[in-house]
């Protein structure tokens, strides 16, 4: 089994350990990507930090979003700093559909989605899927 597999299975026995009454946000998509539908669960961690899964469905082959791109990447952005990347989405392209977990100690923090020519991009590209504004209660 991938680190990534194994990854993504600790943090989902941690999302179903702490149960529900986290903050979902629902998002759609701009421009190319008007057709996507994503959203993003956050749910507290015993640690003080935040689960955040993101699963975005109805999305292009990265290929098809812009010229050059194989992958989507997630960033975080803290209110007035720069965006860091947190990982990329697991993308299925007979589902249309994409999911990545991550956790993060930002209590308000915005989601970007962006297509990348590369899976270590620095900073995100001008091939926005959405961006959108997650608070935690």
């Amino acid at each position: 089994m991938s680190r990534i597999a194994i990854g993504f299975m600790s943090l989902l026995v941690v999302f179903v350990a702490i149960g529900c009454g986290g903050t979902q946000v629902t998002v759609h998509g701009q421009d190319r990507a008007a057709g996507a539908v994503g959203t993003i669960d956050v749910e507290s961690l015993e640690t003080g930090n935040y689960a955040v899964e993101t699963v975005v469905e109805h999305l292009l082959p990265p290929n098809r979003f812009g010229e050059g791109l194989t992958t989507y990447a997630v960033w975080f952005q803290a209110p007035d700093e720069q965006p860091d990347r947190v990982g990329v989405l697991d993308y299925d392209e007979d589902d249309r559909r994409g999911e990545m977990m991550a956790t993060t100690s930002l209590p308000t923090f915005q989601v970007i989605v962006t297509g990348e020519s590369d899976t270590g991009a620095v900073a995100p590209s001008e091939h926005v899927v959405f961006r959108t504004n997650v608070a935690t209660r």
